[in-house]
């Protein structure tokens, strides 16, 4: 550990609580220090290692076999018996398939979703997307300031994954209520009452996904969903109901939510960064790259998680058989053992593309090409448009209250009509 005092290691472990005030809205004064001293320390409050450097984070996810996924979408809080009753009385039937189960279940599931979620679906999404910023630039950036979560990153990605699912657009409302109420009961610390009522909500969302399945089982259309459940796998053998409903409700909330914060980040850094916004409205070729170096220096999704099958060793600390990690992809990120003057901002980096913010190896997310792409169109279209675009100024930054996902949940800008 760098010959860093134990005690200092075990006095950063009692400060870590991803959930504070502070934390939230800025964590990463915190996963620079704590990468400075050690690369994996235990902390008592969220009960995980909390493992902050980019090789020994990359080195975890590139080992199923010892560092398992079974714990992704397990809550971080312990449920309460009463939330546990409305899961069960309300339907909740989500099983293990996807993001949450370890080679060879996982590759025979990933293997059929990437059937369904072909690149050629996702190429075919461009024109839409970029009709859609174009429609919301004209509709909606109008008076001369805005919301941009509110006008376009909130509404952007679930219309895009509407068009791939095959879901009608006055499902907004119900699918970003259902993806709320399991970032706090999944990721987060609600009280019983909160929790009682964010089961509720999962319960209704999971009826629904299972009702979606069930329709396009009895008449496929063209779109994801169908496809999925059709699928079948070399021996002729397709998904189980209850496995599509699953992977169908963690696109319904990993499918935009992630890409609702990514777009939040970006703009928010590059109107933060006038020469970075300036030279992108100069030269748009830098855009890809741009959103690279975004996803590096604030991932939105600053925390992912495994669970250890043996006594390991990670960045020579020792760590016990049956232990939950907590990878700080957010310390990874501005690890400056890979990237230089890792908490700056640089749309020219190299290296940018180095970032963990997909995840590693069997797990990489299965939405990475289609969150790239709406991001780079978005920066485009509004850059393009509205060149002098800037954040407002005197607002207070919000974040959900949560150990993984990060992004503003407001971001007022201003631009002369």
């Amino acid at each position: 550990m760098n010959f860093i005092d134990r005690d200092t290691v075990r006095e950063l472990g009692s400060r870590f609580d991803p959930l504070s005030a502070d934390y939230l809205l800025d964590p990463y004064p915190f996963l620079s220090e704590a990468r400075e001293i050690a690369p994996a320390f235990y902390c008592e409050a969220v009960q995980h290692w909390v493992i902050t450097r980019h090789a020994d984070i990359k080195g975890i996810f590139r080992n199923p076999p010892t560092f398992s996924a079974r714990n992704a979408n397990a809550p971080v809080s312990a449920v309460c018996p009463m939330a546990a009753k409305a899961l069960r009385e309300g339907g909740w039937k989500a099983i293990p398939t996807l993001a949450d189960v370890d080679p060879p279940q996982h590759t025979r599931v990933r293997k059929l979703a990437n059937t369904a979620f072909t690149p050629k679906r996702v190429a075919e999404m461009e024109p839409f997307i970029r009709s859609l910023v174009a429609r919301f630039c004209e509709q909606r950036f109008r008076g001369g300031n805005a919301d941009l979560v509110r006008e376009l990153a909130w509404d952007l990605p679930v219309r895009v994954l509407f068009r791939i699912l095959g879901i009608p657009d006055e499902e907004v409302e119900r699918i970003k209520t259902g993806s709320w109420n399991r970032i706090l009961f999944i990721y987060g610390r609600p009280g019983d009452d909160d929790q009682v009522r964010a089961a509720q909500g999962m319960a209704a969302f999971w009826r629904y996904a299972e009702e979606l399945v069930a329709s396009r089982l009895r008449t496929p259309q063209n779109d994801f969903t169908s496809a999925l459940a059709h699928a079948l796998d070399p021996d002729g053998v397709g998904l189980t109901q209850q496995q599509t409903t699953t992977v169908i409700l963690s696109l319904l909330f990993a499918g935009h939510e992630t890409t609702t914060g990514l777009l939040g980040n970006a703009f928010r850094r590059l109107l933060a960064d006038r020469q970075a916004w300036q030279d992108i409205v100069d030269d748009p070729g830098l855009i890809p790259n741009a959103v690279e170096e975004i996803l590096r220096l604030d991932s939105s999704v600053i925390a992912w998680r495994r669970h250890t099958t043996a006594d390991v060793e990670v960045g020579g600390v020792k760590i016990p058989q049956h232990s939950n990690l907590l990878l700080m992809l957010g310390s990874g990120n501005r690890d400056p053992a890979v990237f230089d003057d890792p908490d700056s901002l640089d749309i020219r980096r190299a290296n940018a593309r180095e970032n963990l913010s997909f995840g590693v190896g069997a797990h990489l997310c299965l939405g990475a090409p289609l969150a790239r792409m709406q991001a780079a169109i978005a920066i485009e279209i509004l850059s393009q448009r509205l060149r002098n675009l800037r954040l407002a100024g005197d607002q207070q930054l919000r974040f959900a209250p949560n150990v993984s996902f990060r992004g503003p949940l407001e971001l007022h800008v201003e631009w002369d009509a």
